[in-house]
């Protein structure tokens, strides 16, 4: 490991590869203090500052007399100290409604946009967000081929994409998104019931620990129904 500042990082990295595969699970207790030294043998000092920077993060919680408490095993906790758009929508009175409209496995080479990013099969999930029925979000993710699920099977209300990867031995390690302005395909307006020309369009590309590419979502934002906003906590 390097030395120094990047080290306690470096530490806290490994912990949280642990909590987001399972390995310290939601509800339990890190190893202590002396167990972490002995392991990643570094200081006491070294391993307060890995902890203190997951517990900023929000993946842990310090309880006096008990030890570290695992409080979330979700990928994004925090950025910025921004609130969730999920939380900005349902602050702003909708309600928020998920349904899958497709499930297919794609061949890249059948397909210029997945060409460029993958060279093995990927499952292709299709998705609409409704606010209060209204069609909002259009997504498109490419994963890697994912076995035996179907629309019947695969609930995303309740396990999130970064689970369903999690569950098919894909750790995310780092992401990216890209905005821009994009025109509308006479197809995407009917899936999302506008005759606007153009919409937001936002691209995420999700990253393994080798760098791999593990994740092509696209979503097409009808910003006549709902603003894409972030709200900074001060």
């Amino acid at each position: 490991m390097k030395r120094n500042v990047v080290l306690y990082q470096e530490i806290s990295i490994e912990i949280k590869k642990k909590i987001l595969n399972g390995s310290y699970p939601v509800g339990s207790y890190i190893p202590s203090e002396l167990e972490l030294e002995k392991l990643f043998d570094v200081s006491k000092v070294t391993i307060r500052q890995a902890v203190a920077l997951l517990a900023a993060e929000g993946y842990v919680k310090k309880q006096r007399g008990k030890g570290t408490l695992v409080i979330s095993n979700q990928l994004f906790n925090k950025l910025s100290k921004a609130k969730s758009f999920s939380t900005i929508i349902e602050e702003s009175g909708f309600t928020i409604q998920k349904e899958i409209l497709a499930i297919d496995v794609i061949d890249p080479a059948q397909d210029p946009l997945v060409k460029h990013a993958f060279d093995q099969p990927v499952t292709c999930i299709k998705r609409i967000y409704r606010l209060d029925g209204a069609a909002y979000i259009f997504y498109q993710h490419y994963i890697p081929e994912v076995k035996n699920i179907s629309i019947k099977n695969l609930n995303l209300d309740h396990i999130s994409l970064y689970q369903l990867l999690k569950e098919n031995h894909q750790i995310v390690a780092s992401f990216d998104d890209t905005f821009e302005v994009a025109a509308l395909k006479q197809a995407e307006q009917k899936i999302l019931e506008t005759n606007a020309a153009t919409c937001l369009k936002r691209t995420r590309k999700s990253y393994g620990e080798t760098g791999e590419l593990i994740e092509l979502s696209i979503g097409l934002y009808n910003t006549e129904v709902f603003p894409y906003k972030i709200e900074y906590q001060v």
